[in-house]
């Protein structure tokens, strides 16, 4: 079978046949430059992810500095994805491709990205996180790692489980739909499963599970999982939106914080308890959303553009 780049991107997707799949991988393992092609189809397929959820607000020419500082996000995160290629050339004798061929894909802050896994399955990237996968699901376990939020579509297989790996705990699931939040160097933890069920682990403990069923969401507090009915949908990022439920003003700057990969540091006291109901749009920017809360909060604040930290007066 001629591997072209058609059969390449319906490889991407997940839309391969069994058929295609296998010739897919036999090409990649009997020539270095079918890597290479394979690696730069790969890249350019990742990148058009990025841009197609960028965006990037064209119709609005008097933004055009929010333009260019989208570009230069994007343009970062076509740089990791191209530094993902390195793992192909660590593993070029390697006999089995599914053990030794990573994808690493990263949405810059400010964005969200969806993309399809090698079997199928969705996942939606919220902003500053980063999804590592193989480029084929072999074996007993479908293995993922993630570093941020992300909600997950998992597609069911029998005797072949789906497992989110995170700094904090392990999710295991066999078919369903649910967001993970664990993003690396933040305390927070949190799992909300809506269909289907999932097992919560830590890697040295999985003797001591935590299991959710649908409508159940489990939050880290201090060192053990709490878990309880989901009020809210925690997911609604995916539409591009920050919904903020009776959170406090601290609260809320740890979620700037999350969303646009910037430090905040509250020097007014007054305002770190005052609770704020509402919705801000992600990809207006954190100076956008803090002009919001002004009109709730008496504060002031200053961006110190070499250190990336905002005070709060």
């Amino acid at each position: 079978m001629k591997i072209n780049r058609d059969i390449l991107i319906r490889y991407f997707l997940g839309h391969c046949s069994e058929a295609e799949k296998e010739a897919v991988r036999g090409w990649l393992e009997s020539d270095g430059v079918n890597r290479q092609t394979f690696v730069r189809e790969r890249i350019r397929f990742d990148a058009s992810v990025v841009m197609s959820e960028a965006g990037l607000p064209l119709q609005q020419p008097a933004r055009a500095q929010n333009v260019a500082l989208t570009l230069l996000k994007v343009a970062a995160a076509i740089l990791l994805l191209i530094g993902s290629s390195y793992l192909f050339n660590n593993y070029l004798h390697r006999p089995r491709l599914a053990d030794t061929v990573v994808q690493s894909f990263y949405v810059p802050p400010g964005n969200r990205a969806f993309l399809t896994l090698p079997d199928s399955s969705g996942v939606w990237l919220n902003s500053n996180s980063t999804l590592r996968y193989p480029v084929a699901f072999d074996g007993g376990i479908r293995t993922v790692e993630l570093d941020g939020e992300a909600y997950f579509d998992v597609v069911k297989r029998n005797g072949q489980p789906f497992v989110v790996k995170t700094g904090k705990y392990l999710v295991e699931v066999l078919g369903t739909s649910f967001n993970v939040d664990a993003y690396a160097g933040k305390p927070d933890f949190s799992t909300a499963l809506f269909t289907g069920k999932v097992r919560l682990y830590r890697a040295t403990d999985e003797d001591a599970p935590c299991c959710l069923d649908a409508g159940e969401a489990a939050v880290l507090d201090g060192d053990s999982l709490h878990v309880s009915p989901i009020k809210t949908n925690p997911s609604r990022w995916r539409e591009g939106l920050i919904v903020i439920e009776d959170r406090t003003f601290e609260e809320i700057m740890r979620m700037f914080e999350k969303y646009f990969d910037q430090q905040i540091i509250i020097g007014n006291g007054r305002v770190k308890t005052q609770s704020y109901r509402g919705k801000l749009r992600i990809a207006d920017g954190v100076d956008h959303a803090l002009r919001v809360l002004q009109k709730d909060f008496r504060f002031t604040y200053k961006r110190d553009e070499d250190s990336n930290i905002i005070h709060i007066y």
